[in-house]
């Protein structure tokens, strides 16, 4: 950005040299085509003007590489680079009027880049911010999950332990001693999310008020160690959660060996049925409860249903008189006797997964399918076929 100060000069000199008649080689122009001093100091403040936007982009530049920008926003980035580029070359090469107005156009245009490139980069980190939020927020909320549904299998395990005959003691003994191990991990697992959490916030507010470099430096230091920390958190959840999916199928396991004969009971299920639609009753649905739903053409339960549904067991839990029915539902695409079909499997699946995996009293439930004949939705959408392909939990 110096190039203009020897621009500036030289224009000085020619014009020192047309008052002086000395023109021949350096410039043809007639005395009257001297530099004013007004357009001594254009040339100067839009020298001034470009090097200062050339800053921002320096600024911008580093904020894409700090937030990991997309490609769009890194791309709003670039072209206010080459437009502040452009500016300043055509400032350094100007030597009469119509090339400074060319270059003042140019000036304007790298201002306008650049003021979209900032407002783009300030959607991102925007953008960037509730992203990490909601990570957070997702962090403390499996954490807390894991603590409730670990607790629940150390209270599951202490009934068997009262249960047991003698030859059954020291095995369910040992389930109850790893529940509590599994459940103080997962609790562990939350006390730690929820202290990251708190850093990675103080962290994050004390760089965005750092004034200084060495305040910059010590907050970066400090939301890199919270980060740390907030990553074994998530490390120690998982490892909580794999221990208490595993307890699971020890428990389900034994649960069953503790029946009499050693089996199951199967649950008691009837045959569905069509049912009119639109009926005159709405189904009596149990608010309380979570409906599952389903991807296309399909009745296996997606993994973000299971804790839904462990919230339902445990609902039912603290509700052992309400006997429930399960629906199962469909999207209109497909026959109809395709749909009942479907529906059943839906039902079943959740069925299956409350008794054999969460221990649910199988005389409590029964299943019917509807198929397509009530839609929650009526549009014809991905959206609205999304929520038609359900298993809702009435009471009977």
């Amino acid at each position: 950005m110096k190039v203009w100060k020897q621009k500036l000069a030289a224009a000085v000199l020619a014009g020192m040299l047309l008052g002086a008649g000395c023109t021949e080689e350096l410039d043809p122009r007639p005395p009257s085509a001297e530099l004013t001093e007004e357009e001594l100091l254009e040339i100067q403040q839009n020298a001034a003007a470009a090097e200062e936007i050339a800053k921002k982009v320096d600024d911008a530049t580093e904020r894409a590489r700090s937030i990991g920008a997309d490609e769009a926003t890194a791309e709003i980035v670039q072209r206010a680079q080459e437009k502040v580029e452009v500016a300043e070359a055509k400032i350094n090469s100007a030597t009469n009027r119509v090339e400074r107005q060319e270059a003042k156009r140019s000036l304007t245009a790298a201002e306008d880049a650049i003021r979209q490139a900032e407002e783009a980069l300030t959607k991102a980190e925007q953008d960037a911010v509730a992203a990490q939020e909601k990570l957070k927020r997702s962090l403390t909320e499996d954490a807390q999950a894991a603590v409730e549904e670990a607790r629940a299998l150390a209270e599951e395990t202490q009934i068997m332990v009262e249960q047991a005959s003698a030859d059954r003691m020291a095995e369910t003994e040992r389930l109850q001693e790893q529940s509590e191990i599994i459940a103080d991990k997962a609790e562990e697992a939350r006390r730690r999310a929820a202290i990251a959490e708190a850093r990675l916030r103080k962290a994050e507010e004390r760089l965005k008020n750092a004034q200084t470099p060495e305040e910059r430096a010590a907050a970066e230091r400090e939301l890199a160690a919270a980060q740390l920390e907030y990553d074994r958190a998530k490390e120690l959840l998982a490892e909580a959660e794999e221990e208490i999916n595993q307890l699971e199928e020890q428990v389900v396991s034994m649960r069953g060996d503790m029946q009499p004969g050693g089996d199951k009971a199967a649950p008691e299920t009837r045959r569905y049925e069509l049912l009119p639609a639109p009926a005159e009753t709405e189904s009596n649905r149990i608010q309380d409860l979570n409906v599952v739903y389903f991807d296309f053409d399909q009745s296996s339960i997606r993994s973000e249903f299971e804790t839904q549904l462990r919230d339902n067991f445990r609902w039912l839990q603290q509700n052992p008189g309400i006997k429930i029915q399960l629906e199962g539902h469909c999207d209109e695409r497909g026959t109809n006797e395709y749909n009942l079909a479907l529906g059943e499997r839906r039902a079943r699946a959740v069925l299956s997964y409350m008794i054999d995996r969460l221990g649910a009293d199988p005389n409590r439930f029964t299943i019917v399918s509807f198929g397509e004949e009530r839609p929650a939705q009526t549009g014809k959408t991905e959206e609205s076929w999304s929520l038609n392909r359900r298993v809702v939990f009435t009471r009977l």
